[in-house]
């Protein structure tokens, strides 16, 4: 079994909104230390104030799997518009990396 990455970057739509993202950060951390093959999480702005993310799992299949549980939540739709409040989905970019 090999380790999977996924390294999220954006924008903030303000960067009066870093308070509300870290908040934000904080309430995904307590949801995803929970999942099945979740390793870390780390999150961090960069000096330009760009917002990274590096989650790692124990594997592409269990990220998956997390994923689709997410997904199917009541509260997904929610939650995805408090992030897209916060982050400027247009400057989004999202790396997958397979640990081999």
């Amino acid at each position: 079994m090999s380790e999977y990455f996924i390294n999220m970057s954006f924008e903030l739509n303000d960067k009066n909104q870093l308070e509300n993202w870290k908040q934000l950060s904080k309430e995904i951390d307590e949801d995803i230390c929970k999942a099945d093959g979740f390793i870390s999480r780390d999150s961090g702005i960069d000096e330009d104030g760009r917002v990274y993310c590096l989650v790692k799992w124990q594997s592409k299949t269990q990220q998956q799997n997390f994923r689709k549980q997410l997904e199917s939540r009541p509260e997904w739709q929610q939650m995805m518009q408090h992030f897209g409040a916060i982050a400027n989905m247009e400057t989004a970019s999202n790396k997958e990396i397979e640990i081999f």
